[in-house]
């Protein structure tokens, strides 16, 4: 049990005295490094909208660079990334450029070293190059050395000659980059045949590969590798629809292989339809109701039915709640979020999409933590959350649920004016959540009521989470300070997150104190961002 211990105290070691005396955890440049490379920005702050990345987002890095801590930071970074823990991959690769290209030897030998382990396909690798083009004149260094020379040819000799023919043929070019810019550049001399072939491919082009290997004796590997280069290229220029589900069956063809005249045939997306991944089939779903895909009772509902409901496949895919909550309000919307389609929803698909939130919640580890969810139910909470179709008040209500049915120790609770009872339980579906939400009395917000709350209440708590929709404006005290009288009063460390359901860029947390943390927007990012947080580890 840990004893009670006055705010004017440290609560441990971490703790140091901020400009008013209290005590705060001190945020080391490494934490500021994990919160960059987890979301961005090193501040207390995860922004959904695009946030351009620069010197001023990342001086801790610099710092620890020159601190002589370079080599650890490229290995947070290979953590980083190989753990998944990070909401976007831009900044892990932008700290990544910037480490390739400081100063200090080791450091660059060890970033150049983690290409291949970070870039993990060719997305990353055109993001990274971009990013030391971008560097170049505030770092006042070169670029095409010797050394990218040879991480970007290792990168392309690293793989087999058919993993290297299916990564290049189904990205293509990315950020201003194409394979055949790399492969020019950093003038690779390829391991092994198959490479060979893929190289000639990219750079020469389909007519020249067929040219040089006619007459030779060929491996199986390398025959297998040509008949599907050449499988690429047949569904480009054919117009006959039988022989382009008849490549993608035999070639297990993806979307991106396609030209756009093929993808206005049902019978095309039918094909695609049977290897498709679960995060694309998700994606798709209005697409295919809308092009006669997904006809009521037909076995491809049946399939998407199947695969939506499959737990396996749900947890190897690694769908989150949110991606399913997204895909479920899009297809019951009716209409496309930014295009012309249009289409009626299938209710066996309704179904089981709902069915399918339910079970992702199984996909999300607890944490073990004493949670207080606090949800604002203003009237501005009807918007639309930035960047997708769902309202402030529908993802509120699922997150809630998402945290109160993984984690046992959990309360939820609403306010707008003041604490307000909270009618959600555990067991309800979404539609009952949203309902008994609705029923709570609307008033402004105030978001140091739920620490004020749980001090008066005696209810301990790890874990603050308030929902809102960032129409903040504060009561008689600021919610950081509510915090901190709760941490006094109650001896507990406890943690401050703040979800602006769409993004203002106000701030609530201090960035120097460990414990608070601000999210201005909300995505499935924003999940993985609160449970780095909650864990420790960022």
């Amino acid at each position: 049990m840990e004893e009670e211990v006055s705010q004017m105290q440290p609560l441990n070691e971490k703790q140091v005295p901020n400009s008013e005396g209290g005590y705060v955890w001190q945020v080391t440049d490494m934490n500021r490094l994990h919160r960059f490379l987890c979301f961005g920005s090193e501040g207390g702050t995860y922004y959904i909208g695009e946030k351009k990345l620069a010197f001023e987002n990342a001086e801790a890095l610099i710092r620890l660079i020159e601190d002589g801590k370079g080599c650890d930071v490229v290995q947070e970074i290979k953590t980083f990334s190989v753990e998944g823990r990070t909401a976007k991959q831009e900044p892990l690769l932008f700290a990544l450029a910037v480490c390739s290209q400081c100063s200090d030897a080791k450091t660059k030998q060890a970033a150049f070293k983690a290409v291949s382990e970070v870039c993990r396909i060719p997305t990353h690798l055109f993001t990274l190059v971009q990013f030391k083009k971008d560097l170049k004149e505030g770092m006042k260094c070169g670029m095409w050395g010797r050394a990218l020379r040879k991480a970007v040819a290792d990168w392309y000799n690293g793989k087999n000659g058919m993993a290297l023919a299916l990564a290049v043929t189904k990205y293509k070019q990315r950020n201003g980059w194409s394979h055949k810019d790399l492969l020019r550049l950093s003038h690779l001399k390829p391991s092994n045949e198959g490479i060979a072939v893929v190289t000639k491919y990219i750079t020469k082009g389909w007519k020249e590969v067929q040219e040089a290997y006619k007459e030779k004796a060929l491996s199986a590997e390398t025959e297998k590798l040509l008949k599907y280069l050449e499988a690429v290229e047949r569904v480009k220029h054919t117009k006959d629809e039988l022989e382009v589900i008849h490549l993608i069956e035999e070639y297990s063809l993806v979307r991106e292989h396609l030209p756009t005249n093929h993808l206005k045939s049902k019978e095309v997306w039918k094909a695609l339809l049977q290897e498709m991944p679960l995060t694309a089939m998700l994606r798709n779903l209005g697409k295919m109701i809308a092009n006669s895909v997904l006809e009521p009772g037909s076995p491809e509902v049946s399939l998407v039915c199947e695969r939506l409901k499959n737990e396996k496949m749900l947890k190897k895919a690694r769908i989150h709640p949110f991606h399913v909550l997204v895909a479920l309000e899009t297809y019951k919307g009716e209409r496309g979020f930014r295009g012309k389609l249009q289409w009626h929803p299938d209710k066996d698909i309704l179904e089981a999409l709902d069915a399918s939130f339910y079970k992702t919640f199984k996909m999300v580890e607890p944490t073990g933590k004493r949670f207080i969810l606090a949800v604002d139910v203003s009237g501005s909470m009807s918007q639309k959350i930035l960047g997708s179709v769902i309202d402030a008040s529908t993802a509120a209500a699922a997150m809630c649920m998402v945290v109160a049915r993984t984690e046992r120790d959990s309360h939820i609770v609403a306010f707008s004016g003041e604490m307000v009872p909270c009618p959600v339980t555990v067991d309800m579906t979404l539609p009952q959540v949203l309902e008994a939400m609705s029923t709570i009395e609307m008033g402004a917000t105030d978001c140091a009521l739920p620490m004020i709350w749980a001090e008066k209440t005696n209810t301990a708590a790890d874990i603050f989470i308030v929902y809102t929709d960032n129409e903040t404006y504060f009561g008689d005290i600021h919610p950081a300070v509510a915090l901190r009288k709760y941490r006094e009063k109650m001896s507990i460390p406890a943690k401050l997150i703040v979800c602006g359901m769409a993004s203002n860029g106000f701030t609530i947390a201090d960035p120097d104190d460990r414990g608070m943390l601000d999210i201005c927007g909300f995505d499935a990012g924003a999940l993985e961002v609160i449970r780095n947080f909650t864990l420790d580890l960022i």
